[in-house]
């Protein structure tokens, strides 16, 4: 028996539910469904698959949302209220051969679940297995080659449309318009006043404006020389009336630290140790900077207005398109732009910023409640999964 139908035959008996499960839409949605949302490890994936998801929630209350995910990204999905629970997983995990990887089909399965999401615009063969093991009738990925049976709603992403609006296609289907999905990643309203206060606090002047710039890696390859980001600092620095602030994955702290020692007008006293900390410091920023990156997705879904500076390595459906806040910049051989280029799209997309003060949002009187998980969930704490699959 070969290697493949041997696998076949030991992971059978967890893909039964699933492979006799049907579906219909939109009746496959309703104030009762339970909905496995697998992040396959891009934080720029599940924020495209965000706007969605909260008209679900906003159109359904009592739906339940569990997230199947990687520990990174837990401080950011826990605070937005959106999660029943938070099953994590380790990279290790995805190997069909280790036991821990048939643990984690029995632990999908356990879900009850109606409907399972393989939040990803690439191939995710392991996670569509576990899809399909949930046992949920409609199971959404990508399309490519080998995805049935694991997955029976497949999304074909035009190469050259922008990733976050492939799903305003898919809005349809399930009862929405287009207009019904909102871009933005859903913050802790508290969370958002207190960085609010912080940043009035470290940036009295409300003339200046607050700046982000992302130098880290990009979705696509290597980042831009550090020189060329010091650069663009010193450009919007001699240009603007503003403080500069190093903004990025906190993974790549190394890089963030030496970039950040090299700004002249640094917004400095600001934590930046967790997602949730940094997306919270994008939200209060008037313009963002940066290469292909996981934040610069979430500042173009924010509406901050932002410059993104691109290579020929980021393909079209990466570029932002028809957003009047968002320009896409391409970097020379060298990974250097054009000063006078930079700052004519600065003008372009932020001139009324500029213009104006920064708005300061008072502090309440009291922090408001977190939303409430759905009847009968188990709500999740940050940095306290309700469970956690342990790797082998």
């Amino acid at each position: 028996m070969s290697d493949h139908k041997l696998l076949g035959a030991m992971l059978r008996p967890f893909f039964r539910k699933g492979s006799g499960a049907r579906f219909s839409l939109p009746d496959c949605l309703g104030e009762d469904s339970r909905i496995l949302c697998i992040d396959a490890g891009s934080l720029s994936d599940v924020l495209f698959h965000m706007p969605l998801l909260t008209a679900i929630r906003r159109r359904y209350p009592g739906t339940a949302m569990d997230f199947l995910m990687p520990e990174k990204h837990a401080p950011l999905v826990v605070p937005s209220g959106m999660a029943r629970q938070c099953l994590l997983y380790k990279p290790a995990q995805l190997n069909p051969w280790r036991p821990s990887f048939a643990s984690l089909l029995k632990q999908a399965g356990a879900g009850g679940y109606d409907m399972a999401l393989v939040m990803s615009h690439e191939p995710q063969p392991a996670l569509e297995m576990v899809a399909l093991a949930s046992g949920a009738a409609l199971r959404w990925g990508p399309s490519h080659d080998g995805a049935w049976p694991n997955l029976n709603f497949e999304l074909r992403a035009d190469p050259d449309s922008y990733l976050g609006d492939r799903l305003r296609h898919v809005a349809p289907f399930f009862g929405f318009a287009p207009g019904d999905l909102v871009g933005k990643w859903p913050l802790p309203m508290d969370k958002v006043r207190q960085a609010a206060q912080q940043v009035h606090f470290h940036k009295p002047n409300a003339r200046q404006m607050l700046v982000g710039i992302d130098p880290g890696r990009t979705l696509t390859g290597e980042p831009a020389p550090i020189e060329s980001y010091q650069a663009v600092a010193r450009t919007l620095g001699a240009r603007l009336e503003c403080r500069l602030l190093a903004l990025g994955d906190p993974a790549e702290r190394e890089r963030l630290a030496r970039f950040e020692v090299l700004l002249a007008n640094a917004a400095g006293g600001l934590g930046r140790d967790t997602l949730l900390e940094v997306v919270l410091l994008l939200s209060q920023c008037d313009l963002f900077v940066g290469g292909n990156t996981d934040l610069f997705h979430f500042a173009v879904a924010m509406g901050v207005p932002s410059v993104g500076f691109f290579t020929a390595d980021d393909a079209p459906c990466w570029r932002p398109v028809r957003r009047p806040h968002a320009r896409v910049l391409d970097l020379d051989e060298g990974g250097r732009i054009d000063a006078e280029r930079l700052l004519a799209a600065v003008e372009a997309i932020a001139g009324d910023r500029r213009r104006a003060a920064s708005t300061v949002v008072s502090a309440p009187t009291a922090s408001p409640s977190q939303p409430e998980p759905p009847a009968g969930g188990k709500a999740s704490t940050p940095g306290t999964p309700a469970s956690d699959a342990a790797a082998q």
